[in-house]
């Protein structure tokens, strides 16, 4: 297949607000607010331009990254594309991020590998054979090559695990016995539910690169990262699971923002799709910066029902607890201070995709879905009596939260229910009302007469989802509706720097 669609020089890449643009452009266009697409594939894009960014060139340590600048890393990047613009070929001898060979691979049955047709682009993986059509979105359509872009860079790190690959595929590696019928899904969405992503945001793309960018005293604080050689597959891919090009992607650094987790070939009528590296899971010891996890193992997964912006304490607590920490995500915690320094306003993204995963095979059903959000924080006002403040109000919340589900479960259990799915529906309205505000808590959490109001306002809250699921409309519902009113005057008067709400 002849060379054509460059990544460096076509534009792909799905921008907010503007015509989608080639690698060149992103890097020469500082303007540039923010990605478009879902929260894997704007992970997944920004992974990939870390990758980019970190093989151009690595700073020693935090002030040779302040000299640096976002514009003079943009630079080394546009100067590493120019040099290696032939290895950016979406399609050719050496297409980007794909085998070569899969075209001539032969099952062990002797038949040649099927090609399956990519008609979607929302999910990174390809369509089961039974899925049921529900929205015109899931027929298949012809993808531009620009979205099979997209397509290709998603599935490395964010493919989900199932059957949906190519059966019968004898390992390119001799001896190698690691394939299964279930390929094992990719190492940055989560074998289970879905990890949750979180990094710093900034205020264009090529900021948000620079901020998140790694420097080689940081990569020294993990012992198996301490001598990598940041080599991406792209450079040297791996021939077959088990060579040493596999090997050496599966433990590195650059594995975390580009992996391998699927052999694939696009082709002119659909795209060829086989297992590719097979990575651990968290339990494991999987561990990536982008990340939040527990010293005992445990991470924060994506819940739809429980949107990041609760988390906030946990991602930040690391930077202002240091080791008492009981949450530590390395993208914030070792680069928000070094960011507040460098920039007045920083942003706290978090995200992901909540899956499930049965029998091998991941999937996304019923209340699954994706989670995309972000905060904004005033470098100036953080520090330790304002992480303080946010810490406490933040509790002052989930006591809201945990006063409004006892008044709703009592009122159904005096009219005679004892679970009722209402209470659920509940918390959900109190926590879907307060978030219209989150981004106002983190801005006055320190500032006790602006906080004042917003207690009020929360309190509202709550009274308003108790009316909502249970009303008051016949005598015994109006004695039951009186008697379990939630009582948040206590939340609205206390004063947080001075009384802090008991944990």
């Amino acid at each position: 297949m002849n060379n054509r669609f460059n990544l460096v020089d076509e534009p792909w890449i799905p921008i907010n607000n503007h015509p989608r643009v080639s690698l060149s452009e992103l890097f020469s266009t500082p303007g540039l607010k923010s990605l478009k697409g879902n929260a894997i594939q704007k992970l997944a894009l920004l992974k990939l331009f870390l990758s980019i960014a970190q093989v151009a060139y690595t700073p020693s340590d935090d002030q040779e990254w302040q000299v640096l600048g976002s514009l003079g890393l943009a630079n080394t990047c546009l100067e590493y594309l120019g040099k290696n613009r032939h290895l950016f070929w979406l399609y050719g001898e050496k297409p980007f991020l794909q085998k070569s060979d899969l075209a001539d691979k032969k099952t062990s049955k002797g038949e040649s590998l099927p090609v399956h047709v990519l008609g979607r682009d929302y999910l990174p993986d390809l369509a089961s054979e039974n899925d049921t059509l529900l929205f015109e979105s899931q027929r298949e359509q012809e993808l531009s090559d620009a979205e099979k872009a997209v397509f290709i860079v998603t599935l490395m790190n964010y493919s989900l695990g199932g059957k949906r690959v190519a059966k019968d595929v004898p390992p390119w590696t001799p001896g190698y016995a690691g394939k299964t019928t279930s390929a094992k899904g990719a190492p940055s969405i989560g074998n289970y539910e879905g990890y949750l992503s979180s990094h710093i945001l900034g205020v264009s793309i090529l900021d948000t690169i620079w901020l998140n960018q790694f420097t080689r005293a940081q990569l020294e604080k993990y012992p198996h990262w301490k001598q990598d050689k940041l080599i991406p597959p792209w450079e040297d891919m791996p021939t077959g699971e088990d060579d040493n090009a596999a090997r050496m992607l599966k433990g590195s650094f650059m594995s975390t923002l580009c992996a391998m987790s699927r052999f694939v070939l696009l082709q002119d009528d659909g795209i060829i799709y086989v297992e590719g590296l097979q990575y651990p899971s968290h339990k494991d010891g999987w561990r990536e910066p982008f990340m939040t996890y527990t010293s005992e193992g445990k991470v924060l997964w994506c819940n739809p029902s429980k949107k990041p912006w609760r988390n906030l304490t946990a991602l930040l607590s690391a930077s202002f607890m240091g080791s008492n920490s009981p949450f530590d995500c390395s993208q914030v915690s070792l680069l928000l201070l070094r960011a507040r320094k460098a920039r007045d306003i920083i942003g706290i993204w978090s995200g992901g995709l909540k899956v499930r995963t049965t029998a091998g095979d991941t999937s996304v059903k019923q209340t699954d879905d994706y989670i995309d959000t972000e905060l904004f924080l005033h470098t100036d006002d953080l520090g330790e009596p304002w992480f303080a403040s946010l810490e406490n109000e933040m509790l002052g919340l989930d006591q809201l939260s945990r006063t409004l589900w006892s008044s709703v479960t009592r009122y159904y259990e005096e009219l005679g229910s004892k679970k009722s799915p209402v209470i659920d529906k509940a918390l959900q309205m109190f926590w879907e009302l307060c978030e219209r505000y989150a981004q106002t808590l983190v801005y006055v959490c320190d500032d006790q007469e602006k906080m004042q109001s917003l207690r009020r306002l929360f309190a509202g809250y709550t009274n308003h989802s108790y009316d909502k699921y249970c009303p008051n409309d016949s005598a015994r519902q109006m004695i039951a509706w009186a008697r379990h009113t939630p009582v948040t005057h206590n939340y609205i008067s206390y004063n947080s720097k001075e009384v802090p709400l008991a944990k």
